[in-house]
């Protein structure tokens, strides 16, 4: 990959980190002023795009575009097993449309729990695929019908792949020549 088109991979992959941990800033935000809708998931949302986004870069659908991926992952050391790599929840969230007829397919009690903040358990009787999103603000943890998605750890990692991208950024526009 040339170094111009390296430096803007770069700057997006800064992007996408500042955006998913601006979506965290919402979400903190959300959480105190007790909001318990538009906000919190809006955040949720926006941070789990920001992530996919990131993943598509790493890890791109196109064959074709294979070793641009590797090469940014290796240049950035990100390994391929890092918990920006799945984009199951953000797939639950852009393809809402599609699990839910899947839902109603699939649900014995027809029991409908979304966009549920706290933890499972405060709910008694549900079976575990009837909560379609829930958020627990207690342990960060997002859930999709019984699918869990630690948030923590990804915030922790995009802080630290901001880092190293930005350094790698520094040193490449230091060395840049034409």
């Amino acid at each position: 990959m040339d170094k111009q088109l390296l430096q803007i991979y770069y700057f997006e992959i800064v992007r996408q980190c500042d955006f998913a941990l601006l979506a965290v800033q919402h979400l903190k935000m959300a959480l105190t002023s007790n909001d318990t809708g538009s906000l919190t998931w809006y955040s949720l949302q926006n941070f789990l795009v920001a992530v996919g986004n990131l993943s598509k870069i790493f890890w791109p659908v196109k064959k074709l575009s294979e070793k641009r991926g590797q090469e940014l992952r290796k240049k950035l050391g990100v390994l391929d097993n890092v918990s920006i790599a799945p984009r199951i929840f953000r797939n639950h969230f852009e393809h809402f449309d599609e699990r839910l007829e899947n839902w109603a397919k699939s649900s014995k009690r027809r029991n409908f729990i979304d966009s549920n903040i706290g933890p499972q358990n405060m709910i008694v009787g549900i079976d575990t695929s009837d909560f379609l999103r829930n958020f627990d603000q207690n342990t960060w943890i997002l859930t999709y019908r019984g699918d869990s998605y630690e948030l923590k750890p990804i915030i922790e990692y995009l802080n630290t792949l901001r880092q190293k991208t930005n350094k790698q950024l520094s040193e490449s526009l230091l060395n840049y020549k034409d």
